[in-house]
């Protein structure tokens, strides 16, 4: 039986880069309305929007289940002249940081698990912006079993909706873009006034200095606390 990781082994090393080499269109579109800063990529694929954020300036980590993906990504990024941090992660064990991006970006992958909702909104710095594409679907062909949800990137109608319940809207719709089903939204995290006032926009998801062991920054043991009390 697959895995995630062999399944799209196989599909990147049969037909490597078949969405291209340029950024998806809707993130060209939406790019100005986005937070610049640091960007994650959720299942980045073969890393066409992590590589185009890099070159505008972004500090681009993205990750991805298949090893092949972030070899073509990591290839990518070199013959273009710019750096990503890619990585191939476990995609049920990936830990978001706290309030840590600016922007994340999650296109044609759909979370395996739904807590990875309320984890990147926690990821994003107040004011982040999330931006999200994927099948709608209408664009389903064929029976996936409960074995292969690592292939079901299929919204139904309003379900990413919501998993986004507290962000606000900046821009969404379902339905045809050329002549295939898509969703395609712009969230921002709100700001909260009490986060401003404490500072807390540029923690880290390690203590200080970066290291693992460091424990939670001072930031981080604020922001904590300022949650409890909400």
């Amino acid at each position: 039986m697959a895995n995630a990781e062999s399944f799209w082994n196989e599909q990147y090393q049969k037909s490597p880069f078949q969405k291209g080499k340029e950024p998806s269109p809707f993130l060209l579109e939406m790019l100005p309305r986005m937070r610049t800063g640091k960007v994650l990529d959720v299942g980045m694929g073969e890393g066409r929007n992590a590589v185009y954020l890099a070159q505008k300036g972004y500090s681009v980590k993205g990750f991805d289940a298949s090893q092949t993906a972030v070899e073509h990504a990591q290839t990518l990024a070199r013959d273009t002249g710019v750096s990503i941090d890619a990585q191939r992660v476990d995609l049920d064990l990936f830990l978001f940081g706290l309030m840590e991006y600016d922007s994340i970006v999650m296109t044609f992958f759909k979370p395996p698990t739904v807590r990875y909702y309320s984890e990147m909104i926690r990821a994003l710095k107040q004011g982040g912006t999330l931006l999200v594409e994927s099948w709608m679907i209408e664009e389903l062909t064929e029976i996936i079993g409960p074995e292969e949800s690592y292939r079901d990137f299929y919204f139904r109608p309003n379900e990413l909706l919501n998993h986004l319940k507290g962000m606000r809207i900046l821009f969404y719709q379902e339905g045809l873009v050329g002549k295939r089903h898509v969703v395609q939204c712009l969230a921002q995290k709100p700001v909260d006034k009490d986060v401003a006032k404490f500072g807390l926009f540029d923690m880290q998801s390690s203590g200080s200095g970066g290291s693992k062991d460091a424990g939670p920054s001072i930031h981080q043991k604020l922001a904590e606390e300022l949650f409890k009390k909400k």
